[in-house]
């Protein structure tokens, strides 16, 4: 089997580890940050989430390298954690974190999963920005766990589609002013002492009417009432005397 000069190198490194210590089991990464998938273009083209720098884990022995891993981060929490190899030993190991200095470019999201990445991506000179001491003891799974150490560019790959616009907002509606009581109250007074001023006439009209028909018709409907008779002969001089 033919392998890359790097690959070689890799499996001579893991061979020569388990010659001299125990066998190599999978151990974990926690705290990975998690790149979730995003969309780019007019196309909404999908695309696999990852780091925009990827991360560099090395595990040495002294001044031996162990294992190298390069971290892209999860797309999802349901991901499975990053494994690095490591010996089922007592041992102190110490982790060396470096950041890459080169992008790692948007990669389509229908990859197939036997995709290289390693092959395809050139990290560059990375930075080391933080050594750790891990403490490895036979047959404690738990003490090979390696804890993420967050770089100083942890950003993601996210969409480049334009946020969408707000809907317009509604224009505001001004208060109406509520009615004046006060000011409504001497209005319905001066109308009340109107409607009263002109009741008082027709009131006093009445009376007058009864009484100028009374010598007119003396109570007989209106008909004129007749001299009494001898009324007018009271001081006429008998003829004959």
């Amino acid at each position: 089997m033919n392998l890359r000069p790097g690959a070689r190198a890799l499996a001579l490194l893991l061979l020569s580890s388990a010659a001299c210590g125990g066998p190599l089991t999978p151990s974990p990464i926690e705290g990975e940050p998690v790149c979730p998938d995003f969309e780019i273009g007019a196309t909404h083209a999908p695309m696999r989430g990852s780091l925009r720098f990827p991360v560099t884990l090395t595990v040495l022995d002294g001044k031996k390298p162990i294992t190298r891993t390069t971290l892209t981060g999860r797309r999802s929490q349901d991901d499975p954690a990053s494994r690095v190899l490591l010996a089922d030993e007592d041992a102190e190991y110490e982790l060396e974190w470096a950041q890459c200095e080169n992008q790692r470019a948007p990669r389509a999201r229908t990859l197939a999963r036997d995709t290289k990445d390693t092959a395809e991506y050139a990290c560059g000179s990375a930075t080391v920005y933080k050594t750790d001491k891990l403490v490895t003891r036979k047959g404690d799974a738990a003490s090979r766990t390696v804890h993420f150490a967050a770089p100083p560019k942890s950003e993601c790959w996210e969409s480049e589609l334009p946020a969408a616009e707000p809907p317009p907002a509604l224009p505001a509606v001004p208060d109406q002013p509520q009615p004046d009581a006060s000011a409504a109250e001497p209005e319905a007074a001066t109308d009340a002492g109107a409607a009263d001023a002109g009741a008082a006439p027709v009131d006093a009209g009445a009376p007058r009417d009864a009484g100028a028909g009374a010598p007119r018709d003396g109570g007989a409907g209106g008909a004129a009432t007749p001299p009494r008779a001898g009324a007018a002969d009271a001081g006429a001089i008998p003829q004959g005397s």
